[in-house]
């Protein structure tokens, strides 16, 4: 005789109608008496658990005291009223605070309860109740895939959308975003998340077939796809030369049947230039940067003596920093406070019995110190273009010009022989104080390499800067300057190749009134506000109220923005990720992270923002009060 296994109970919001003192509870097997401040089990009978707790002298005492100090309809929450709404608004806001600040889902057991006691006059903060379970709800279920469907019925809207994406580890997972980017002429440039998932592995097939089939899945055209955005890694582009057959932008063309724009990111570009200029230099200065860090991190006595060194000099001691290989420009700020600590740390190591032998023959060397002189000052002229190209809001155009005049930078400091201010003033002092043959012949050493570094770094930056040369068709765009129509005809023949239609003729008569509009706003200071390329089109397409002064424009505006400019869009969703699966939060699952991710990037609201968001959005607002929100999976994983 076979015992069928009994079916749990689940919490309905009937119960809640018929005593508005019983919430949900932790979970859907659990209720809440607000009256006992205690949860019931209700996982065996149901309705008939609840009854039976009311049925207790314990409750039946307690409720007498609440309805002998406050009315009973106190804890009432009325159907279809301004309090209902309200209370609906704050449940929305409380969850989405939660992850706009990275906090913890567990925290809110303790800040419903609080609440409710520091706010007694408060009906809402009485009434309200997303402790970990509904939030965790909320997020998952409602304001998560809220985002996504409000992305996708933009992008049904929009002419052209670019994707992009780019893998991280999370333990033994290999997780991949799938980033969408698109132009409106009221919003500008817009990045949204539509998936963050997990991959089994990091080949071509399986990134390719994961952006094309999410796409599907959501019902977005794939015809409305003009562009592929990832790192430079083979798997992604095959190659400098893009002529690999086994690689994401290769399979995605040919599964797509046409033409995509890939984009490599520029900031790796920058990286690596400088990366590879600074190997050609005698002095390792990655090595040396890590094994002075490594030689103090985790010794206290040595850290104290160097403070004792900093002290009888009079140099304020500062904590000596790490440097990332991943992210090669974290550089700078090491090799910069070694420089500063650099008599101290000299002095240092002379006193020590045995100091490591790379280290004390660094210090011993007296040209070191201007080679991380010269390096520092090329350093800073890279992370002031890394930090434009990595704008949020940046146009591919705007790429092309920074890796340009970056190109140009380093053509005229070779032309002149820049060194560096301080490095020359070091240099001419060691010419002067020790003019020894030896000294002499590191010093033209020294000399022939800054030109080989220069070399290095200008033939790494043409090379791998190739791909974005054919973008120049776009450099009107700009408007620095009134464009002329034959350059406007020429992007609208690039783009007739790669199967977008332009209306010429009519693209003709918008040209004509976007001459007059810019020589009539030009000289306003309105204007001269607007720095990107993305400020001026928005500036024009805004003013200009009748649709057919500008719809090819806005068309070609479309285009252009669509396409990702760079990677780093994709670093900071992985730079989220990392905030949200900390050592103490290791439990969310990646559904949850997923949403979380989602709701941060998508929404880009203040809580204030949002919370006047959702007040007045209806659909959202029922949501908070349906039970369905518990009804799909993955609500159970922020135990954090």
């Amino acid at each position: 005789m076979s015992t069928a296994k009994k079916r749990k109970c689940h919490f309905s919001d009937d119960y809640t109608k018929e005593w508005s003192f019983i919430k949900r509870g932790r979970t859907n097997e659990e209720a809440m008496c607000s009256i006992c401040n205690c949860f019931i089990s209700i996982s065996h009978g149901g309705k008939g658990d609840v009854k039976h707790h009311i049925s207790t002298t314990n409750h039946k005492t307690k409720f007498m005291t609440v309805s002998t100090a406050r009315p009973i309809s106190g804890f009432m929450i009325k159907e279809n009223t301004q309090e209902e709404v309200l209370i609906a608004a704050a449940e929305l806001t409380t969850a989405y605070k939660v992850v706009k600040h990275h906090q913890s889902f567990k925290s809110l057991d303790c800040t419903v309860k609080l609440n409710s006691t520091m706010y007694p006059d408060s009906k809402v903060a009485a009434k309200q109740s997303t402790a970990r379970t509904k939030a965790t709800a909320i997020v998952t279920n409602i304001l998560a895939p809220h985002s996504v469907n409000e992305t996708v019925k933009k992008i049904q809207e929009v002419s052209f959308y670019g994707i992009g994406t780019d893998a991280s580890n999370h333990k033994a997972e290999k997780m991949f975003p799938l980033l969408v980017q698109y132009f409106t002429e009221t919003d500008g440039i817009q990045q949204k998340l539509l998936k963050f998932d997990s991959l089994k592995n990091e080949t071509s097939e399986t990134i390719s077939n994961y952006c094309i089939n999410s796409l599907r899945e959501l019902q977005i055209s794939l015809d409305k796809l003009i562009a592929f955005c990832g790192d430079n890694a083979n798997t992604n582009f095959g190659g400098l030369n893009r002529h690999g057959q086994n690689n994401v932008f290769k399979r995605m063309k040919e599964e797509l049947g046409k033409s995509l724009e890939g984009i490599g990111c520029p900031a790796h570009i920058l990286h690596n230039t400088v990366s590879s200029a600074a190997e050609i230099l005698s002095v390792d200065v990655e090595v040396i940067v890590l094994k002075i860090f490594h030689y103090f991190s985790i010794y206290t006595v040595r850290t104290e003596r160097l403070k004792e060194f900093c002290s009888f000099i009079d140099i304020n001691y500062q904590t000596l920093l790490s440097h990332s290989k991943t992210r090669w420009l974290s550089l700078m700020p090491a090799v910069e406070r070694i420089l500063k600590l650099w008599i101290p740390l000299k002095d240092f190591f002379d006193a020590e019995e045995r100091p490591p032998k790379i280290i004390s023959d660094f210090f011993r060397n007296p040209v070191s110190e201007i080679y991380f002189l010269f390096l520092l000052s090329n350093l800073s002229l890279f992370e002031r273009n890394v930090r434009s190209v990595e704008k949020n809001k940046i146009s591919i155009i705007e790429i092309k010009n920074i890796l340009d005049e970056t190109q140009k930078q380093l053509l005229e400091r070779k032309a002149d022989k820049f060194i560096g201010m301080q490095t020359k003033i070091e240099l001419n002092k060691l010419k002067r104080e020790n003019p020894t043959p030896e000294t002499g012949i590191l010093i033209s050493k020294f000399e022939e390499e800054t030109v080989l570094f220069y070399n290095t770094a200008i033939d790494y930056l043409k090379k791998w800067s190739v791909s974005f040369n054919k973008y120049e068709i776009f450099n009107w765009m700009t408007l620095t300057e009134i464009p002329e129509w034959a350059k406007i005809e020429d992007t609208i023949l690039y783009l007739t190749e790669h199967g977008v239609e332009i209306l010429g003729d009519r693209c003709y008569e918008e040209y004509t009134y976007l001459k007059t509009f810019l020589e009539s706003e030009r000289a306003s200071e309105e204007w001269k506000s607007k720095k990107s390329l993305e400020e001026k089109w928005m500036y024009f397409l805004n003013k200009t109220e009748n649709p057919e002064r500008k719809c090819q424009m806005l068309k070609l505006c479309q285009y252009l923005f669509a396409i990702p400019a760079h990677n780093a869009t994709v670093e900071r969703v992985f730079s989220l990720m990392t905030a949200q699966w900390t050592d103490e939060r290791n439990s969310l699952l990646p559904k949850t992270v997923e949403s979380i991710l989602q709701c941060q990037i998508n929404y880009n609201m203040t809580c204030i923002e949002f919370y006047h968001y959702v007040k007045g959005n209806i659909a959202l607002l029922k949501k908070v009060k349906s039970s369905e929100k518990y009804n799909m999976p993955s609500t159970s994983s922020a135990n954090s």
